[in-house]
């Protein structure tokens, strides 16, 4: 069951790697609600949001999984400057069991300065150094897709930084605009616009955009695990 929770966390960070249609010029800002599908089976929900503040870009995730007695919510935030330096990362996660009566909480800090990278993770506190150009996985994909207009076979990589799967490195991301393809959300078939987002071998992301620049499905594959979200109208 804890490898489930881990799991969860771990999807809550891919939410960022957005994006919007030929018609959309600017990157889009609201909250959106969705079915969490795990493996098929109806799991919970989903709610994602982008928003403006302090002249700052902020993306949330938020993920809610009932497993019987246990209920899990992962929250994961990204936050970064108009031109994509990153500011601060945050992660919570609050697991509830009923049956015991018991709470337990997680929680994760990372604040960028520079190359200087500070995490704190519950009462420890820690600092390291990349010495390389990165990017989070927020809202950098979206806004160079939409600079290229969104034409079918564009890629677009990076670097970023992701500290649940590497603490003290980055990874390589990848953005792709696959075209427009016909997909069914909600048993109701919809033309939709299709990226493929890859973070390393580690997990790939499927994402179908309609002509607001909204995800109305996405598909992660991560560690032999399938994580589907439909959006709620």
């Amino acid at each position: 069951m804890k490898s489930k929770f881990l799991l969860l966390v771990l999807a809550a960070s891919i939410i960022a790697c957005t994006s919007a249609p030929k018609n959309i010029s600017s990157i889009p800002e609201g909250t959106w609600n969705y079915d969490l599908i795990v493996n098929s089976v109806k799991a919970g929900k989903a709610v994602l949001s982008n928003s403006t503040e302090d002249n700052n870009y902020v993306a949330r995730s938020e993920l809610y999984l009932s497993m019987g007695p246990i209920e899990n919510k992962s929250v994961y935030i990204v936050t970064e400057t108009k031109d994509f330096k990153p500011v601060k990362l945050e992660e919570y996660n609050t697991i509830t069991d009923s049956l015991n009566n018991t709470v337990q909480e997680i929680k994760k800090v990372v604040t960028f300065e520079g190359s200087k990278v500070t995490i704190q993770s519950g009462d420890k506190k820690s600092t390291l150094k990349i010495d390389e150009t990165f990017v989070l996985d927020g809202n950098y994909f979206m806004n160079e897709l939409i600079k290229n207009q969104f034409q079918e076979g564009t890629v677009v990589n990076a670097r970023i930084y992701e500290p649940s799967v590497e603490l003290d490195a980055t990874i390589l991301a990848a953005a792709e605009v696959k075209g427009y393809s016909s997909v069914k959300v909600r048993n109701k078939s919809m033309k939709l616009l299709h990226l493929k987002c890859r973070i390393e071998n580690f997990k790939s992301i499927d994402m179908y955009l309609n002509e607001h620049g909204v995800t109305e499905k996405m598909v992660l594959k991560m560690l032999n695990n399938e994580f589907v979200m439909e959006r709620i109208e």
